[in-house]
């Protein structure tokens, strides 16, 4: 019996999802937000990820209590970090929603 060990496109999408909830919460933790605050996230609008976003932000959003999930190549402030997933950077930008 041999054992398929091909990554559906689902499952794919799905890593990439916890891995950014992974990161998230340790821009969080970094940032000193408390484990309650409500964030903000915006991720870069990168090929590689969007379709995971597009299809886990709400995953996404109830792993790291983000209100918002959001895919854009507008950041402002001084919150952007470099994440790297899968070998590919990305930007992203976590902020407390007052």
């Amino acid at each position: 019996m041999l054992l398929n060990i091909t990554v559906s496109d689902d499952l794919h999408y799905e890593g990439i999802a916890r891995e950014f909830v992974n990161r998230i919460q340790n821009i969080r933790k970094e940032n000193g937000f408390d484990v309650t605050d409500k964030i903000i996230v915006l991720i870069e609008d990168n090929e590689f990820v969007r379709e995971a976003v597009r299809r886990h932000a709400a995953y996404i959003a109830s792993q790291t209590l983000a209100t918002v999930v959001k895919l854009t190549d507008n950041f402002t402030g001084n919150n952007v970090r470099d994440v790297e997933i899968d070998e590919v950077v990305v930007k992203v930008m976590v902020e407390k929603n007052d």
